[in-house]
């Protein structure tokens, strides 16, 4: 019985295996995997695997052979020894890989696992396992394989410097420019979280760590502040720029960092790349000062300083304090330009600065808003009184004597003061009110300080309406001239005329030219308006002959910004050709002032025009800075005596003696003399009497416009 009992638990179990092979089998049929099994020597005893699976490898002529006979490849040793040593320790083995060539001829890779098989006795008997095909995911892995070494050396050869991480941050890649850049050899880093080491003092994470986590904006915020932001250029990159001062001896770099995916657009890692922007940044910084500061004296500028003014305002208004605005503008510093050359007013201009600088307080700020102007921001203010020390002590400053290349220049400046809130509680509101003060301080005598008043408004704003319709007067054709008759007094002829300019504007009427040529100079204008006087006179004394049948002199004024301008010569020449006018038909008035300071570039344009015939008359002798020495030096032909001193004929007794004086004087160094603003008979006489050459003024006929000119007579004698 017990025999019976036994066979029949060895049937049991043997019809239990023939089941689970026939199910393995079935499976193995099924799919595209197989079944095998080998002997004690390891040589294939059978196969299972669907039609398809037999019909493109010939399975069964695989029969006998070992499984390391199959290789078309060689397996690489150390795995072939180690799958070699699995089967004869009889240990199972797992998703071994080998390639094979199919009946078709082409290649395929499996991977099998295998477990062993004993008897009874526990002798070993063979393998048996299931093989799969993992030709598609092999080729796929090839050809990431492929693809991620070109990307390396892409990486390696490219010259701006990048690196690349994985998922877990370890650096796979640290190219050659990277190296060089950072100081870190790839050996030191590859395999390592340690990339920060080539730009960090301390641990931190690198733009490319970022990117590959997905780290949300705030957390970039956090490392690189507001110097990140999404690339326009790339998915899902972003770029961020720092300054290193450990690198190439302390540069700016730009960094961008990509992620890298496979194909179902999982994140495997990410590159960086970084450059050198420190030339770009310079440029930056090179144009962000010179929209914030003036070139001349490294001063804030006008915009700076209403930015400050703002900032400043805002905290007054929280603490309840004042600020005062104090525009400060130097007196008569066209007159310094003008005579001595721009040169030597941007040095003034630069020691202003320095002056002003030197003599604020903390927390105070200064700038210069454009020409001579200056404005001085005071903080915390508590009384007017305070105010008034400082713009006083400014002021003292200011007279202390300039010297520059040997000379004593002595200089004053007019200050507005404006006050928050009293004044305006806005930026430019307080600006204005303060330039209507500095305004005020010159009309009443200059050199002094000026708080603002509601009253100031009126004469200043006509002054701003001028300068504001001037700089379109000349295109919308409200400029004019006319022409006062210059006669000889020994004759009573009219001899020539005097180019005036005037000006009618639709919203101002008529304006005199004591207004609005001051601002003409200072604002530049003088140049284009100047040019169009000159042409009108030229024009003037062309229509004159063409129907007079005789020639008429005409003088024009030169302005101190012409005469030093390097194209006048070139422009008076093509003007009097262009009317076909000798060059003795013109005479060019200079005031004594621009001759102050011996400039080369006006002696020479002075010669250039007397060399074209031109007569040349120093207009306002006597009101300035007169010398024998300028009469000498330069070939003058005529001396003009200001009207002032003819007017003051009849009533300040030392007149006639400085007037026969001037005659005299001009007489002897062969110069004639005109007479301006004659307008009696005993003025006249007083002049005929002293051998005066030639009058101009009301005794004869006020500025004309051209057809009243045409019906003059001569003055009877």
């Amino acid at each position: 019985m017990p025999s019976t009992t036994h066979e029949d638990s060895w049937r049991e179990s043997d019809k239990e295996i023939k089941e689970q092979l026939g199910l393995l089998e079935a499976y193995a049929d099924a799919t595209s995997d197989w079944y095998w099994e080998q002997d004690d020597s390891f040589r294939f005893t059978k196969f299972v695997g669907s039609d398809a699976e037999y019909q493109r490898f010939s399975l069964s002529s695989l029969i006998g052979k070992r499984r390391w006979e199959l290789d078309i490849y060689p397996t690489e040793n150390c795995k072939l020894q180690d799958h070699i040593n699995d089967c004869t320790s009889h240990r199972p083995f797992r998703n071994f890989e080998y390639e094979v060539i199919g009946s078709n001829g082409n290649t395929r890779c499996f991977s099998i696992s295998g477990v062993p098989l004993f008897d009874d006795q526990g002798k070993f008997t063979g393998y048996r396992g299931i093989g799969t095909d993992i030709s598609d995911l092999h080729q796929n892995r090839v050809e990431r394989k492929k693809h991620e070494t070109r990307l390396n050396q892409v990486i390696k050869r490219i010259p701006i410097a990048g690196f690349a991480i994985d998922t877990e941050h370890k650096i796979t890649d640290w190219n050659a420019t990277c190296e060089h850049l950072t100081g870190l050899a790839s050996t030191e880093v590859t395999g390592t979280r340690t990339g920060w080491k080539g730009f960090y003092l301390e641990p931190r994470p690198l733009l490319a760590d970022l990117v590959v986590d997905n780290a949300p904006d705030n957390t970039f915020k956090h490392y690189y502040g507001n110097h990140y932001r999404r690339s326009t250029l790339i998915e899902d990159a972003y770029e961020a720029e720092g300054y290193f001062p450990n690198i190439l001896g302390g540069c700016w770099l730009l960094f961008t960092a990509t992620p890298l995916k496979d194909e179902e657009g999982s994140v495997i890692g990410a590159v960086e790349t970084f450059h050198d922007i420190s030339h770009q940044k310079k440029q930056e910084q090179q144009i962000l000062r010179q929209a914030h500061f003036d070139s001349l004296t490294n001063l804030p500028n006008r915009f700076l300083a209403l930015d400050r003014l703002t900032m400043l305002l805002n905290e007054a208004t929280r603490n309840q304090t004042k600020v005062a605005v104090l525009l400060l503008d130097l007196d008569q510093f066209k007159k310094v330009n003008d005579s001595l050359g721009h040169d030597v007013g941007d040095n003034l201009l630069i020691e202003c600065a320095h002056r002003l600088e030197e003599n604020i307080r903390s927390g105070d700020a200064i700038a210069r808003l454009g020409g001579d102007e200056f404005i001085v921001i005071i903080n915390n203010v508590n009384t007017v009184e305070e105010v008034e020390i400082i713009g006083r002590n400014l002021l003292k400053k200011f007279r202390e004597v300039f010297k520059f290349e040997g000379r004593d220049l002595l200089l004053t400046a007019s200050v507005g003061i404006s006050l928050s809130p009293d004044d305006g509680d806005d930026p430019q509101v307080l600006l204005r009110n303060a330039e209507l003060a500095m305004y005020h301080a010159k009309e009443v005598g200059r050199n002094m300080c000026q708080f603002f008043s509601q009253r100031m408004n009126a004469g200043v704003t006509r002054r701003l309406q001028l300068e504001e319709q001037l700089h379109s007067a000349l295109e919308k054709g409200e400029l004019y001239v006319h022409y006062q008759p210059v006669v000889e007094i020994s004759t009573g002829q009219i001899e020539g005329a005097e180019a005036l300019l005037r000006w009618n504007n639709p919203k101002l009427g008529q304006v005199s030219p004591e207004e609005f040529i001051p601002i003409a100079e200072q604002s530049g204008l003088i140049m284009p308006i100047g040019y169009f006087v000159l042409s009108e006179a030229l024009w003037f004394a062309h229509r004159w002959q063409q129907k007079k049948k005789f020639q008429l002199n005409v003088a024009v004024n030169l302005s101190p910004l012409q005469l030093r301008d390097k194209k006048l010569i070139a422009r008076v020449e093509a003007e009097l050709t262009r009317y076909s006018l000798p060059g003795d038909r013109l005479k060019l008035e200079i005031t004594e002032g621009v001759l102050l300071g011996n400039q080369e570039h006006v002696t020479q344009s002075i010669k250039a025009l007397k060399a074209l015939g031109i007569s040349l008359s120093m207009d306002d002798f006597g009101t300035g800075y007169s010398s024998l020495s300028y009469l000498r030096k330069y070939p003058f032909n005529i001396v003009k005596i200001d009207r002032s001193f003819i007017q003051e004929f009849e009533t300040d007794a030392t007149a006639p003696a400085l007037i026969n004086a001037t005659i005299a004087m001009a007489h002897s160094l062969g110069l004639e003399v005109v007479a301006e603003g004659v307008e009696t008979q005993t003025q006249f006489d007083y002049l005929k009497l002293n051998k005066c050459n030639y009058i101009q003024g009301y005794f004869f006929s006020k500025p004309l416009a051209e057809d009243a000119f045409w019906d003059l007579k001569d003055l009877p004698i």
